[in-house]
């Protein structure tokens, strides 16, 4: 849904499977990616790592948060790491879409 989302508003959306695809297409297309959207519970690679190892390849990344499962402890620690925002599933288009544009604007 969210990609579809994205999509249907002119965004190019590169999706992975869990934390460390995420990181092998990052670091693959990162002159490409203005934003990460990554979800806190993944396999094979949590949302905290995920962000950590992005954060080693580009200090600079934006990054926004995903979960409905995380808890407020996972929250403070993803933002201490410098995330941009955190969208708490489920959330709407609508909700994606103005996080996003807060988030790039900033």
């Amino acid at each position: 849904m969210t990609k579809t989302s994205l999509e249907s508003h002119n965004y190019k959306a590169i999706t992975a499977s869990d934390g460390i695809e995420a990181i092998a297409l990052y670091a693959e297309h990162r002159d490409e990616i203005s934003l990460v959207l990554t979800d806190m519970v993944m396999p094979s690679m949590d949302g905290i790592t995920t962000i950590r190892t992005l954060r080693k390849i580009n200090p600079d990344v934006k990054i926004i948060a995903v979960s409905g499962l995380t808890s407020q402890d996972k929250v403070n620690t993803a933002y201490d790491m410098g995330i941009k925002a955190f969208l708490s599933k489920p959330y709407t288009a609508s909700q994606l879409l103005q996080t996003i544009s807060t988030v790039k604007n900033s």
